[in-house]
């Protein structure tokens, strides 16, 4: 059944896209052409022609889209990457439309046309899958489309597993059991699910119910126990996947597989910046913060006029942070405490109407325009727009002691701003609460959840808690 609904599925985005690239490319003629809006000095081509290429347009258009794998189940996949899927159709669809007209010689055709198709087809996509995806979410939802599966292990790791499925309901999974060798569970009900066991009637219990997939959450020698049932169990063709036992290590991001000959291994804490990935980022970094730098360069000039006219010492003020990799680099500020603020107290983080800051450096503080120099860090290549604050090295050590994961937040480049700052969480406030937040930065890095950081922090910038 799973398999029949996956295929009308498929089939539904397809014809829903056949429709669509069909629409798109008789449309652009009108558009181009008719509607007024664009010159045609070269007159008005036979549209019968243009009709006549339909056919082969849309073939090609729906065969750049299987082969970017459009049309693969979806059902986990995050619409970021559906959106990577259809940009990635869409190139293909513009570079083999364009080999196609140019091998068609005796077929002239406009190119003003082609570009307004390749974009109007582009939106088409997007908002044809983002559709599809809402009511395939709705219905599942709703109950409709599930797919079942079973737990192998009720222990924490397994329960926690179905807590998360269930906050995700859109993604249309039912946990039908859990199997568990453990007596005093089996017979009972966990999480509103029952608890069967032994694990060696496991291809029975499979057998006798219908199901989909099976999640195994055990390590070390029980999972061994279960590998002999769950090899029949995929035989027949029912999905296995299977948790990773870390122990005490953390996985940080999307888990990465290493294939050594017939080994396969897996990574638990590369960055979760990899390959373009790094490359883009530094280049948007880098680019976005010169151009701040220029609009911000008579604000800055103003700023370290004042600093000077108002207080003794020098206007920026440099001290040692860490970054990647643990690596220490002098971040760039602009001074807004007397010069001789830590000689008798040491290092200590700023607090709630602290003495030690200078007058302009009250009013700087309090909108975070201090932190503008740091632009120059960027450009650098020291530290990026967005990620985890860089701290103190001596902090750093401290916080590492008390909390295990701390040293975590280096997977990634230290941010001028962050997803701890933008929800109040800086200066001093709870050390244990910035920490899980950058830990969720560094697990879920993607452009948009940058996009949307960058686009709160001016008005956390403009509200100013925390900022003293």
């Amino acid at each position: 059944m799973l398999k029949q609904y996956a295929i009308f599925v498929s089939l539904f985005r397809s014809a829903n896209d056949i429709c669509i690239t069909g629409c798109i490319w008789l449309f652009v003629f009108y558009f181009r052409f008719l509607s007024g809006l664009f010159a045609t000095p070269k007159g008005i081509p036979d549209f019968k022609r243009h009709l006549a290429l339909t056919l082969p347009v849309v073939l090609i258009c729906y065969l750049s889209c299987l082969l970017t794998g459009l049309y693969k189940p979806k059902r986990t996949q995050n619409i970021f990457f559906q959106l990577v899927d259809i940009c990635k159709a869409s190139l293909y669809n513009g570079f083999f439309l364009l080999a196609f007209f140019y091998y068609l010689q005796n077929v002239p055709y406009s190119r003003k046309l082609l570009t307004m198709f390749i974009l109007m087809l582009f939106a088409g996509l997007f908002f044809s899958h983002l559709f599809t995806m809402a009511i395939m979410r709705h219905l599942r939802a709703k109950g409709y489309n599930l797919r079942y599966y079973i737990v192998i292990g009720a222990s924490q790791k397994g329960q926690q597993l179905v807590r998360d499925i269930e906050q995700m309901g859109w993604l249309g999974l039912k946990c039908a059991f859990f199997v568990d060798d453990n007596p005093s569970c089996i017979g009972t009900e966990l999480l509103g699910v029952p608890v069967y066991g032994p694990i060696d009637r496991l291809t029975e219990l499979v057998k006798t119910s219908v199901i989909d997939e099976v999640y195994l959450t055990l390590g070390g020698n029980e999972a061994q126990k279960a590998y002999p049932s769950l090899k029949a169990i995929q035989s027949s063709g029912t999905t296995i996947r299977i948790m990773p036992d870390w122990g005490d290590l953390t996985s940080v991001s999307a888990i990465t597989i290493i294939s050594i000959g017939s080994n396969i291994l897996f990574s638990a804490a590369d960055s979760p910046l990899s390959g373009a990935n790094i490359i883009l980022k530094e280049i948007f970094d880098r680019v976005i913060a010169l151009i701040l730098l220029v609009l911000f360069a008579v604000p800055m000039v103003v700023i370290a006029v004042l600093i000077k006219l108002t207080s003794n010492g020098p206007v920026f003020y440099k001290q040692k942070r860490m970054g990647i990799g643990q690596k220490e680099f002098e971040i760039i500020k602009f001074r807004t405490m007397t010069v001789d603020a830590e000689t008798e107290t040491g290092p200590q983080w700023a607090k709630h109407n602290d003495i030690r800051r200078t007058f302009i450096g009250v009013w700087l503080r309090r909108i975070s325009l201090d932190e503008l120099p740091q632009l120059i860090n960027v450009v650098k290549g020291q530290m990026s727009l967005v990620g985890p604050r860089p701290e103190r090295p001596v902090y750093a050590k401290q916080f590492s002691e008390e909390y295990k994961n701390y040293m975590l937040r280096h997977k990634v480049k230290a941010g001028m701003t962050g997803w701890a700052q933008v929800h109040d969480l800086r200066g001093d406030t709870s050390l244990r609460k910035r920490l899980l937040y950058d830990l969720h930065y560094v697990r879920n890095w993607s452009w948009m959840l940058d996009i949307w950081i960058l686009l709160r922090t001016p008005w956390h910038v403009i509200k100013g808690k925390n900022a003293y």
